[in-house]
């Protein structure tokens, strides 16, 4: 029997799964004429739609070249059994910036020099909640810088994707229990402070930011008083409420809606984790989640490739990866106390037994005691840093970007724009966040123009994708 092979691998998976993807069901209505029901698409009876054998296609490929019309004849569906998706999406392949929980930092300048269509940052629920009704507010979360992302977010050839985080692990909370009084305030909270301002400006909006870091691991324990474990009903109960919400309020043609962001997934122990699993199944089979969101932080490129082998395994829906560096890379590097050597201290002056630790936190940044006034430095010197490193992974946007495009990622984003690191990020157990991004205005001294310098490789990188980007379709 012939079988359409998908545009991307998936690895096999037991029946079960296979069998649970999608249902064809027939009702039948009080007047008597039989609806065929498949994939979220309900047909009456004699009327044909468009239906395909994969979810999205790689940019080049059209949906047409996958897709068959079926009818729906006495409450059975023509055609073949393959053709069950009833929507398909050439996907754009586009490679966005990031900016997390910092929209200020949205600047025009830095955007246009990207050339990115796409933005992305996400929304710390909890803590807008906690200031406004304590009315106590912190600079570092200021509501305001929410309207830089709504301009940027404006115009037709702008696209934006927000992620709403819900970090429970953080103070000590549980997610709430189905139906709770505390749930439904948190769900009217999160329509009228946050869907109802930033909803109408996106174009991808994710129910959740790394849930698996900010809940509490005994939240991803089946727990009887949740009917499951904690963590997925949430997630569940959130994604069915801004579902119902985009609905309501006529953006659901506008927004697609996602389930993440998942992460360390290249991890065997999130592989086997349940409440992972669940969650994976539950967005494939749920009609009206569009696409998976998944951040990759990891070691090497092999791990990122890891991470999409097993999501592939439980959704061919499209995937976004808002987030991807080599960070625990970087960290190896600062906890083993690797030296800044010979070559690269000569040249510059420096001490060649320092660590890259000390040498960051004091020469770069100047946040180290006593350190105070050093820094930034010059662009030469913060390439040639990296240039020297033998555990700086060459090119790892393209390299990244090359395992996306083999895996039919839809799209991804990287960090913008480095902030300041305060003393204690600066600390050897510390994630060096201050690292990857396209721009580095606090490492390295503006240019001759004034303006933020790029960071070693990363904005050529980006540009060489983004000049092979194009747009999308859906059907």
């Amino acid at each position: 029997m012939f079988r359409c092979r998908p545009p991307f691998p998936f690895p096999s998976r037991s029946a079960f799964v296979t069998a649970f993807l999608l249902v064809l069901t027939v009702s039948v209505p009080a007047w008597g004429k039989a609806v065929c029901s498949l994939d979220g698409v309900s047909l009456p009876d004699g009327r044909q739609q468009m239906f395909y054998s994969a979810r999205s296609v790689p940019r080049g490929q059209s949906c047409a070249a996958v897709g068959q019309p079926r009818q729906c004849n006495g409450g059975v569906l023509t055609g073949t059994e393959q053709f069950r998706y009833g929507r398909c999406t050439e996907l754009e392949e586009f490679l966005g910036v990031n900016v997390n929980r910092k929209p200020g930092n949205l600047d025009p300048d830095l955007l246009a020099r990207t050339g990115t269509v796409w933005i992305r940052a996400n929304v710390e629920i909890l803590e807008y909640k906690r200031q406004d009704e304590s009315g106590k507010r912190n600079p570092d979360w200021d509501f305001g810088d929410w309207q830089t992302y709504i301009a940027a977010a404006a115009g037709t050839e702008r696209k934006a994707i927000l992620n709403l985080m819900w970090n429970f692990r953080a103070r000590n909370l549980r997610p709430p229990k189905p139906g709770s009084k505390r749930e439904r305030a948190l769900f009217d909270y999160l329509d009228r402070k946050i869907l109802d301002l930033l909803a109408p400006n996106v174009d991808i909006l994710v129910t959740g930011n790394e849930p698996f870091i900010n809940t509490r691991p005994e939240d991803w324990q089946y727990d009887p008083a949740y009917g499951g474990a904690p963590i997925v009903v949430f997630y569940k109960r959130v994604t069915e409420h801004v579902q119902a919400y985009l609905e309501e309020k006529g953006l659901r043609e506008q927004v697609d809606l996602y389930l993440g962001a998942f992460t360390g997934l290249h991890l065997d122990r999130m592989q086997k984790q349940p409440a992972v699993r669940e969650l994976l199944a539950w967005a494939e089979v749920a009609s009206f989640v569009d696409g998976v969101d998944m951040h990759t932080h990891v070691v090497s490129v092999r791990q990122i490739e890891k991470a999409l082998t097993f999501v592939r395994s439980f959704t061919s829906k499209p995937v976004t990866v808002t987030e991807f560096t080599f960070v625990w890379r970087m960290k190896q590097a600062v906890e083993r106390g690797d030296r800044l050597g010979a070559a690269f201290a000569t040249r510059w002056g420096r001490d060649p037994n320092r660590t890259i630790g000390d040498y960051m936190a004091c020469e770069v940044f100047g946040v180290a005691r006593g350190c105070e006034g050093k820094g930034p430095v010059s662009k030469a010197e913060w390439d040639d840093f990296f240039a020297t490193r033998d555990w700086y992974i060459d090119h790892f946007i393209l390299k990244a970007e090359e395992v996306f495009r083999k895996y039919g990622v839809r799209g991804s984003t990287f960090g913008l724009v480095q902030t300041r690191p305060t003393r204690a990020q600066m600390a050897p157990d510390r994630a060096p966040w201050y690292m990857g991004f396209l721009f580095v205005p606090v490492a390295v001294a503006p240019g001759p123009d004034g303006r933020p310098q790029p960071n070693y490789q990363y904005l050529d990188d980006f540009l060489a994708v983004q000049r092979a980007r194009t747009g999308a379709s859906v059907h």
